[in-house]
Parts: C-alpha cells; sequence; structure tokens
C-alpha cells in the first residue's frame, strides 16, 4: 500500500561512518551536498558504537522528529527500525517515516524495496517523500536474556548464523574486494562443515520435523549480498516467506548455492517453501543453532518470530 507524500518532515540523517568497511565515512559528505541541493532540510548524528543507532531514532521520534534516514547498510538499518519502537515492541510513532540512504557491504534490503545508489536520485526521492506502509518482523528468544527485536529483511538461523559468528570473530566484516572475499571463503567452509540440524518447524500451528542447513523467514527477497532466497516474497502481504535449506550433503550444498543467487531453487524438491505469520523454530539435538538477523548475530534458537502487518512508514522511489 503506497501513500501520499508528507510535506517537509523533520528529519534526522542518522550516519553509521563505520559501514562499508568504512568507504560510508567518505561517502556521507556527497549524500549531504545531494541532499542540500535537492531542498531535503536535515540534521545528522554520526554513530560511533553499536546499538547507538537505536538509542538515537528513539530519542529523536520523542523529540519531534518525523523522519529518520538511515546511512549506511542492512545493519544499520535494522538498528535504526527497532528505534521505531519500544523495548516491549510498542510503536513510538506510528506516522514516523524510515528512509534509507544505502551505503553497505551487501545492501540486500535495497534490492527488495527497488532503490538505487546514485547520490541525487536518493536526495530526489527522499524530497519526494512517497511512502509506503510495510511489514516488519519480530524475533523473541526462548532465552529472556536475549532482548527481542524487529526486523525489516531477513532472520535465519542455521549455518547463516554460523557464517555470521564466525565472521565476527574472524574481526574481517566489512566492505571491499577483501571483505567479500573473506565472506566467501568462511561461508563456502560452513557449509561444507555445518552439516544438518534435525529441528521442530512450527509454521501457523503446523509442525514439521526435519534435518536443514538454514531456515530462512523472509519479509524481503534478497540476503547474503545477493542471494534471491526469497524471491517472491512481498513487503506488504502481511506474511512471511518461510525457506528451508535441507541438509544436502557437502557436494549437493554447494552445487545448490548458484541457484540460489537466481532465486531458481524454490522449485527444487527438497526446499520446504511455506507462507506464514507465525514461525516457531525449536532444535532437537543439543548443539547451537544460531539466528541472525539483517547480518548480525543476535542469539540462538528456540525462537519465535511473528509477522506483523503493515507495521512502518517506508520512504520508496516510486508512489
Amino acid at each position: 500500500m503506497t501513500g501520499g507524500s508528507v510535506d517537509r518532515p523533520r528529519t534526522l540523517v542518522v550516519v553509521n561512518p563505520a559501514s562499508a568497511g568504512g568507504r560510508t565515512a567518505s561517502r556521507w559528505p556527497f549524500l549531504r551536498q545531494a541532499l542540500r541541493a535537492a531542498g531535503v532540510g536535515h540534521d545528522a548524528h554520526s554513530t560511533t558504537h553499536p546499538s547507538e543507532a537505536t538509542a538515537v531514532t528513539r530519542a529523536a521520534l520523542r523529540e519531534g522528529y518525523t523522519r529518520v534516514v538511515a546511512v549506511g547498510g542492512d545493519g544499520t538499518l535494522n538498528e535504526i527500525v527497532n528505534g521505531f519502537f519500544d523495548l516491549d515492541g510498542t510503536a513510538i510513532n506510528s506516522h514516523a517515516v524510515l528512509a534509507l540512504l544505502p551505503s553497505g557491504t551487501g545492501g540486500d534490503f535495497r534490492r527488495t524495496i527497488g532503490l538505487p545508489t546514485d547520490p541525487a536520485t536518493l536526495a530526489r526521492i527522499l524530497a519526494a517523500n512517497h511512502v509506503r506502509r510495510i511489514d516488519l518482523g519480530r524475533i523473541e528468544h526462548d532465552d529472556r536474556a536475549t532482548a527481542p527485536r524487529q526486523f525489516i529483511n531477513i532472520a535465519d538461523c542455521g549455518v547463516g548464523g554460523e557464517v555470521v559468528a564466525r565472521v565476527n570473530r574472524s574481526g574481517s566484516k566489512g566492505g571491499g574486494i577483501r571483505g567479500t572475499t573473506v565472506f566467501l571463503g568462511i561461508s563456502v567452509r560452513a557449509l561444507m562443515s555445518f552439516g544438518g540440524r534435525p529441528i521442530r518447524l512450527t509454521l501457523d500451528g503446523e509442525i514439521t520435523e526435519t534435518e536443514v542447513q538454514n531456515v530462512v523467514i523472509a519479509n524481503g527477497r534478497c540476503f547474503g549480498g545477493g542471494m534471491r532466497i526469497a524471491p517472491d516474497a512481498e513487503l506488504d502481504d502481511g506474511r512471511f516467506d518461510v525457506v528451508v535449506w535441507p541438509a544436502l550433503g557437502r557436494l549437493r550444498t554447494l552445487a545448490t548455492v548458484p541457484s540460489v543467487y537466481r532465486g531458481r531453487h524454490l522449485h527444487r524438491p527438497e526446499f520446504i517453501v511455506r507462507r506464514a505469520t507465525n514461525v516457531r523454530v525449536e532444535p532437537l539435538d543439543s548443539r547451537p543453532l544460531l539466528f541472525d538477523i539483517e547480518g548480525e548475530q543476535v542469539g540462538r534458537a528456540p525462537a519465535t518470530l511473528t509477522c506483523l502487518p503493515r507495521a512502518l512508514n517506508f520512504c520508496v522511489a516510486t508512489p
């Protein structure tokens, strides 16, 4: 659903200069100049540590800002999404708008929402401020020490969570050719060593027990830097696209990866593809089954994920 534009929203731009391996710090002056040229009035805040964007967004919405713009990648976007809500999931201002000036490594949500990367074009989109009401997801872990989180794109558990955990431990997360090469190398090693994990998957009350490599709970369409894991997902249909990547063995798993990048894996009979509003993932052995959201490792199963229909206003390219 698309709404009309909002006249001159009070705008805060939250910049993560460390995103894209630090390249956002040098990209931001060009984005800022493009915003000024397009007549987009704004204040700006540059973050210096993880989770700062969430706290800054909450404070800004309480102070009367009506639009918050993320400058960074999918992780930055996720932090700001969570800033639109209190810890209990209550929206701070249900009329406020989120916008994105993408400047990250993966750019997976940008692909789904159809945003360009050119600064001048992005600035014109913000100036027009066409708004679409989109769904979000919320994940709640059985481990009460892990706080619930909202997500805008994709949550997954299994080998995806393991890859993110290994990347974080390596200290090699970042942009550029080296960052991409390191990520790819870690991904291949994880795929080769992870094997299958037995889980109980409950989709809107329907229970399946199976062995998996990964369970993807998708609001958007892409993850992993361009893998079209859920090519039919819609951001405002009130349901997740749930894609279960089965345990296939090492060689078959690696052979499947190219079809996932092209979005042609859904017709493979070994994949489970469903739509659901409520998803529960429970491991059936003692090994940790890690979750990641928007490329950030956030906890482990068991966990319950709920689709929040049309929970957020997002600034889009076309009405």
